[in-house]
């Protein structure tokens, strides 16, 4: 028998320090990279989806994933002081989230689940703030790829991204299902090893080949957008019967005669 560990989460170990990490990685040559990537898928969905309110939730300094949403009022939410002019950044926990109950039309969430300590509560929450017929887009770490695999052998260390969770969005999807959301699909890109060296990438550029054409769901960086479904409600006409219905129907023919009935008096003794 094994006893939990004290210290599993990233930022238990690291407190505020993963969001200077993380926002270091994002500005180096892999981590720009990377970001590029994710914000051209976003750029293909965004334009579709329509509201009043968009809300970010990140880790480390604001990124502008949202350029090409319609939406004016933009929200970035994390742990930490930032300063943005896209978007109007609050403070707040992504478990305890300072936002009204259905309030938000989209919501991105990216890679905030990755680094966050008890994730599932952090998405329960996260589906509290959004509208009915609202979307949530989930960017994360793909467990099952070529940089979940490298992430075996690098596990142990305290480099980003490699400490994160790396929540598979097979296990997301069965989340949001629960949360009464209908998953709308999955893309997944970065095929390739977690390089930005140009000569090792282009030496190794038949992977990322393989992986486009053959392993489509297996990219190390994806994007999962689903719905939060409305709840209808049927009325149902009560099974109640009238009062009319309800009577019994008495024969009139079948009552006794008064005239019938043998009178009594004091004496005891009856008369007609």
């Amino acid at each position: 028998m094994t006893l939990p560990r004290l210290f599993k989460p990233f930022q238990q170990v690291h407190g505020i320090d993963v969001h200077r990490l993380l926002t270091e990685w994002f500005q180096s040559d892999l981590g720009g990279q990377v970001l590029q990537t994710e914000k051209a898928m976003l750029d293909r969905l965004l334009p579709s989806m329509f509201g009043y309110y968009l809300v970010q939730i990140g880790v480390g300094a604001p990124q502008s994933l949202a350029d090409a949403s319609t939406i004016h009022r933009k929200l970035y939410i994390c742990q930490g002081h930032y300063q943005s002019t896209q978007y109007q950044c609050v403070v707040s926990r992504p478990d305890e989230i300072a936002v009204a109950t259905e309030s938000v039309d989209v919501a991105i969430l990216h890679h905030s689940l990755d680094f966050e300590s008890d994730p599932h509560r952090a998405l329960r929450e996260i589906a509290r703030t959004v509208i009915p017929g609202g979307k949530i887009l989930i960017v994360g770490f793909n467990p099952w790829s070529l940089w979940g695999f490298w992430r075996l052998f690098v596990k142990q260390g305290n480099r980003v991204p490699w400490s994160g969770n790396f929540i598979s969005p097979f296990r997301l999807s069965d989340w949001l299902k629960v949360l009464d959301f209908h998953v709308e699909g999955c893309e997944s890109t970065v095929h390739g090893l977690p390089t930005a060296h140009g000569k090792t990438n282009r030496f190794f550029g038949w992977l990322s080949y393989l992986g486009q054409r053959f392993w489509s769901q297996r990219g190390a960086v994806y994007v999962l957008a689903a719905t939060k479904q409305v709840s209808t409600l049927t009325p149902i006409k009560p099974a109640f019967r009238t009062v009319r219905e309800s009577l019994v129907h008495i024969p009139i023919a079948g009552i006794a005669n008064p005239s019938t009935r043998r009178r009594w008096y004091l004496d005891g003794k009856s008369r007609p």
